[in-house]
């Protein structure tokens, strides 16, 4: 530990992961944010060549346990169990994520006050009756439902508030993906198995915090043209969907002939991950060098 906040996820033992950490890699560097937060990364055993690439992170060897072979999400949430959250409990604050996500420069100096939730999109604001089944599971499982929708997979506050609501989410999404996904009711409204842990995280939040004491929609924010990234843009997450800038078109290659500029690769949110994603390490370390020396003129075309 060499400071009181730290980022954490999960990386697993696959192409597509590691290339996803890296944007997450990249975007802590580029803004020196390695002096503000430990990047903590539980990994796969079997992917040890993997993140010994990366340099002055902190990891954790965690092979995937109980339901996590089933649902594979899962690994991201089981780090927060008593077992394997000890070196969690080290830090005053995290921000617990997805290795699919880019930071910007506005994490730098962000202690949260409240919750910070991220933003989610497993179902529309107009899908109704999928809202009210999520409010009936949590009457089921006598919890109360503050009427908050759609949270994202991303956290970040207190460290002990953290480990607490993501240790919960991963007992519920077992319940979820063990027994409630069978019933006729989850597949009539239209949900699907593997946004089994999403649900259980709207449950949660809702359960753990009243409105008031959460910042809803802080994180998570959406990858796309239409996302300038204002000052209340702190982390953006590579979103399933096929809107410029999407990780489905970047993997398969639609992308390849997309060239950004450094000149323009703020002045949205698509251009800046297709930016980072294509940045490589030695300009990465040009441009780090300037920011640190408050020489990088960044134009965000507010």
């Amino acid at each position: 530990m060499k400071n009181e906040k730290a980022i954490v996820v999960y990386l697993d033992d696959n192409d597509t992961c590691e290339e996803e950490f890296n944007w997450l890699y990249k975007t802590w560097l580029l803004y020196s944010l390695e002096n503000e937060y430990d990047l903590v990364v539980y990994y796969n055993p079997n992917a040890i060549n993997r993140v010994n690439k990366f340099i002055g992170i902190v990891k954790y060897e965690m092979p995937p346990i109980r339901m996590s072979m089933a649902y594979k999400f899962l690994n991201s949430h089981y780090f927060c169990l008593d077992e394997w959250s000890e070196p969690l409990k080290e830090y005053k604050y995290l921000l617990k994520t997805d290795c699919d996500v880019f930071l910007t420069e506005n994490i730098k100096g962000y202690t949260p006050h409240k919750f910070c939730v991220g933003q989610g999109g497993y179902y529309l604001q107009t899908e109704h009756e999928k809202f009210d089944y999520i409010r009936s599971l949590s009457k089921r499982m006598n919890l109360k439902h503050n009427n908050m929708s759609l949270i994202g997979s991303s956290f970040y506050g207190k460290a002990d508030e953290v480990i607490e609501i993501v240790k919960n989410q991963a007992n519920i999404t077992e319940l979820i993906i063990g027994e409630i996904i069978k019933e006729d009711e989850f597949k009539k409204v239209g949900f699907q198995g593997g946004i089994s842990s999403m649900i259980a995280g709207e449950i949660v939040i809702n359960f753990a915090f009243s409105n008031q004491h959460v910042n809803l929609y802080t994180l998570d924010s959406k990858c796309w043209k239409s996302t300038k990234i204002g000052g209340d843009i702190i982390h953006i997450h590579a979103w399933h969907s096929y809107s410029e800038w999407s990780k489905h078109q970047y993997f398969k290659g639609e992308y390849k002939d997309w060239k950004v500029t450094f000149e323009d690769a703020f002045k949205n949110a698509a251009n800046y991950c297709q930016w980072i994603a294509n940045l490589s390490y030695s300009d990465l370390f040009y441009y780090k060098e300037k920011y640190s020396k408050g020489e990088l003129k960044i134009d965000y075309d507010l």
